[in-house]
């Protein structure tokens, strides 16, 4: 998800809740979100958004190598 605190939009982690630096505007939290690897998907109808952390851990890869 992308939260809003007043004119600060944060990309946080669906699964885990790690979170991105907080950008000035929904793009460029998006395209901060797409830069550092996250993924979004949808399910149920809603978006989501997934960190690298998350995807290597969903994929079987091991972070420290």
């Amino acid at each position: 998800m992308i939260e809003r605190f007043y004119n600060n939009y944060t990309p946080v982690c669906d699964y885990c809740e790690k979170r991105l630096p907080g950008e000035m505007s929904f793009r460029a939290a998006l395209r901060a979100m797409w830069d550092a690897g996250w993924e979004s998907r949808e399910r149920d109808g809603e978006r989501l958004c997934v960190c690298n952390d998350c995807l290597f851990e969903e994929k079987g890869y091991d972070n420290e190598h």
